[in-house]
């Protein structure tokens, strides 16, 4: 076994640990967007845009923050 196998068993360790270790993605119970609450979803997501993706994983990661805080 050579350097490049030992690579690519290392890289395919980490990709599978990234891949368990992934929080699971939110998920909209009634196919309607989950931020706004007003749209429909777009496929296999759970906001009805990427804005609202966006504005949610934000708002999200802002609370965390300050909960941490405490």
């Amino acid at each position: 076994m050579d350097d490049a196998d030992l690579s690519q068993q290392v890289e395919q360790a980490i990709i599978a640990a990234a891949l368990t270790n992934r929080k699971p993605q939110p998920v909209s119970p009634d196919g309607i967007c989950i931020w706004c609450e007003d749209q429909p979803i777009v496929a296999n997501t759970a906001f009805c845009s990427a804005e609202c993706g966006v504005d949610y994983h934000k708002y999200h990661r802002e609370l965390r923050q300050r909960n941490s805080g405490d």
